[in-house]
């Protein structure tokens, strides 16, 4: 009987991996690294129930860090299997696994991390990252590939970042299926999520399994944008280098053709990160919708527009005065260059911060969304009189209703186990798959194994 052990992603949000034991074979579904609170980047540190080497393939879903930032340390311990998933996300997971080596190096020799010295353990070096890629087997979408000898497996579009998949996974007759993390519907960038079909088991992410997205995120980005140009200071935007930049560049595009107020002013991109990524979307035009007026001085459209790649580039951004739009990594405020820019700006009253986006307990983000009055950044503690906006509508996930509607897709009654969430919103989603679907259905525990 093939077995499932939940590795992480349950009971947190972060640290995606599942463990399938099928015929004497161990596939690893995502590996990931916990991010958050201290608490929960400590699991990094929790050895996996096998070994390294004893692991024969792994199927990753998606290129974001918290289901692809393990790879290279299980690469350091010994893995030597084919490292599965699709064209867009080997490109993309090439940029966030060398941006990972590069920030632990960075936070390990400084020593420290947002409110309290802090020295988190260096995983892996860029070493183990070109190890990495040199096992990955890049496969198209709908194109089924042998894992292992004992299964076969198919990618389908997920809809949550550029190259996102859902895997299908059949084996000893029955059809299992791993959301990944599943994106939204009506996007402008990115295509639907494929149907589900037939499914014996799902292993579904829950992250907004008990919330509903707010309807009209663009009217809420133009009051951000216009109140944050009334304030006359930077608007400082954390953005996911990840598809959340292209989201947000998209949409003040948008903005830029309706109102003249916001087209006039400058908006700066300071995420040599975010380039790279702009670069995948370009290198994969099908993977995503067309971008109209998409050029090389106007990604995305957007006009008044700069690009910042060196470190004297970012610098220069901090003698700039006047309203300005500066997008930067990461979303969540957890590293890179935009610790810079709110070191400048969070004590400045005329200054706004917005976040498009989830953000994780622990994080810098968090802190700020919840009404922190004083953070210590750098060292320094600051006054935070900038104005914080949160902003949920631009998130990759899908919501409650999303989320269901996705699981409507499935043909058959099957088992339904809640993963990539906090405890609320997995028992959301789980008590919504059996009240309204009439399904079996569980919240995934961290360490626990069921029989499929």
């Amino acid at each position: 009987m093939a077995e499932l052990t939940f590795i992480g992603a349950a009971g947190t949000v972060t640290g995606s991996k599942h463990l399938l034991t099928v015929g004497g074979k161990r596939i690893l579904v995502d590996c990931g690294l916990f991010q958050g609170v201290v608490d929960v980047r400590s699991l990094n540190d929790v050895p996996l129930p096998v070994n390294a080497d004893d692991i024969d393939a792994v199927i990753i879903t998606h290129g974001h860090l918290d289901h692809t930032g393990f790879l290279p340390k299980l690469i350091h311990d010994g893995f030597a299997g084919p490292i599965y998933c699709t064209p867009p996300t080997e490109a993309v997971m090439q940029i966030v696994l060398d941006d990972s080596a590069h920030l632990q190096q960075e936070l390990q020799e400084r020593g420290f991390q947002h409110q309290r010295p802090y020295a988190p353990p260096v995983y892996y070096d860029q070493r183990d990252v070109d190890r990495t890629m040199k096992h990955v087997r890049p496969v198209a979408l709908r194109e089924s590939f042998d894992v292992a000898g004992v299964m076969r497996a198919t990618y389908f579009n997920a809809g949550h970042i550029l190259g996102s998949a859902f895997a299908a996974l059949e084996f000893e007759n029955k059809r299992v299926i791993f959301s990944g993390d599943l994106g939204r519907y009506g996007r402008p960038l990115l295509y639907d999520p494929d149907e589900i079909g037939a499914a014996d088991d799902i292993v579904c992410e829950s992250t907004y399994g008990d919330r509903v997205h707010p309807p009209q995120p663009l009217d809420d980005l133009r009051k951000a944008l216009l109140d944050g140009i009334a304030r006359g200071g930077a608007i400082v935007i954390p953005a996911f280098a990840v598809e959340r930049t292209q989201d947000i560049l998209l949409a003040i595009a948008t903005l830029q053709a309706q109102d003249d107020a916001i087209a006039r002013v400058p908006v700066h991109l300071d995420s040599p990160m975010g380039e790279k990524i702009d670069a995948v979307f370009e290198r994969f035009p099908d993977a995503h919708k067309p971008v109209p007026g998409d050029s090389p001085g106007a990604p995305f459209g957007v006009r008044n527009f700069t690009q910042h790649v060196t470190t004297d580039e970012s610098k220069a951004l901090n003698h700039v005065t006047g309203p300005r739009i500066i997008l930067s990594a990461s979303g969540m405020a957890s590293g890179g260059r935009i610790l810079h820019h709110l070191h400048n700006n969070l004590a400045d009253v005329k200054a706004t911060i917005v976040f498009p986006g989830y953000q994780s307990a622990g994080t810098l983000g968090y802190i700020l969304t919840h009404g922190a009055h004083t953070v210590t950044l750098y060292g320094d503690a600051l006054p935070v009189r900038a104005h914080i906006v949160h902003l949920d509508g631009f998130s990759a996930h899908a919501d409650r209703n999303e989320l269901q509607r996705w699981l409507k897709t499935c043909t058959g009654t099957p088992h339904l186990y809640a993963v990539h969430g906090e405890a609320q919103s997995a028992a959301a989603l789980a008590a919504i798959a059996h009240t309204a679907l009439g399904w079996p259905a569980d919240v995934a525990r961290r360490g626990t194994t069921v029989t499929l």
